[in-house]
C-alpha cells in the first residue's frame, strides 16, 4: 500500500511491454516510405513491412497516458508532488514535431494536456500559438475526406506544407515538398505495400540478371499505367 503511487507506472510499463504491436504503427518508416524485411512466421519466410512509428492516434494515446500517471502520482503521493515524467520542454518538442514535420494541425497536444490535468498548456516557443490552421479547420477536412484516413492525410499535408512555405520570403523548394507528400501519402495502405513489393521484385531480378522476370515486371508496370491513364477522361 505504501507503493500504491507507483501502480500508474506500473500500469503503463505493462501496456508497453507486448511483442506485437503493429497494429498501432505506421506502416511505413518516419520519412513515409515502405521498407520490407524478411520475417520467419510460424516456420515460413514472409517479406512484411517494417513497422514504422506509432500511428497518430496511438502517440496521442501514450501522451495521455502518461501526464495521467505524473498527475495521479502528484495528487496521490504528497511527497512526490513535483515528479515530473515528461518535461514542459519535451512536450513542446513533441508538439513540435506533431505540428510541423507531421503536419497535424488539428494541434491535439495542449487539448489533451488541459483535459488531464485541467490546466493549460503554455508552450515557451515564440510564435507556438500562432497558426492560421487549426482544429476546426481539422474537422472540416475529416468530413470532406469521408474517413478515408490517407485522403485525410495527404491534404492535411499538402495543406500546411503551403502554409509554411507561404511565410517564407522565397518559395525555392515548395513543389519538391509537395511531391514528397504525394510520395509518401497519395497510395492507399495496400498499394503502397503492393508498390514495395514490385520494386524489390524488381531490384532482386535485375540483381540476379533475370530478363524474363524484368520484362515481365516491367510490362506489368506500363500495363497498369496504361490502365490507370485510359480511366482519365479527356477535356476539352
Amino acid at each position: 500500500e505504501e507503493k500504491e503511487w507507483m501502480q500508474p507506472l506500473l500500469d503503463i510499463r505493462n501496456e508497453l511491454d507486448i511483442q506485437e504491436d503493429h497494429d498501432r504503427r505506421d506502416f511505413r518508416r518516419i520519412w513515409g516510405n515502405v521498407q520490407l524485411f524478411e520475417r520467419n512466421v510460424d516456420g515460413e519466410t514472409k517479406v512484411v513491412p517494417i513497422p514504422g512509428p506509432y500511428t497518430k492516434e496511438w502517440r496521442e494515446h501514450w501522451i495521455r497516458r502518461v501526464l495521467t500517471a505524473q498527475t495521479e502520482i502528484r495528487k496521490n503521493a504528497p511527497e512526490l508532488r513535483d515528479i515530473t515524467l515528461i518535461t514542459p520542454e519535451e512536450l513542446s518538442e513533441i508538439r513540435r514535431i506533431w505540428l510541423e514535420e507531421k503536419h497535424e494541425f488539428d494541434d491535439s497536444l495542449p487539448r489533451i494536456y488541459c483535459e488531464v490535468t485541467g490546466e493549460v498548456f503554455r508552450d515557451l516557443r515564440p510564435g507556438a500559438d500562432t497558426s492560421l490552421l487549426g482544429s476546426d479547420e481539422w474537422t472540416v477536412l475529416e468530413e470532406i475526406c469521408n474517413n478515408d484516413s490517407m485522403h485525410l492525410e495527404l491534404m492535411a499535408k499538402l495543406l500546411d506544407t503551403e502554409r509554411q512555405f507561404r511565410t517564407m520570403a522565397r518559395r525555392n523548394g515548395i513543389y519538391d515538398a509537395l511531391e514528397k507528400c504525394f510520395e509518401s501519402s497519395s497510395r492507399s495502405k495496400e498499394e503502397a505495400i503492393a508498390n514495395a513489393h514490385y520494386k524489390r521484385d524488381l531490384k532482386n531480378a535485375v540483381k540476379e540478371v533475370d530478363v524474363a522476370a524484368i520484362k515481365q515486371l516491367t510490362w506489368a508496370s506500363l500495363k497498369f499505367q496504361a490502365k490507370d491513364s485510359s480511366d482519365i477522361e479527356p477535356t476539352e
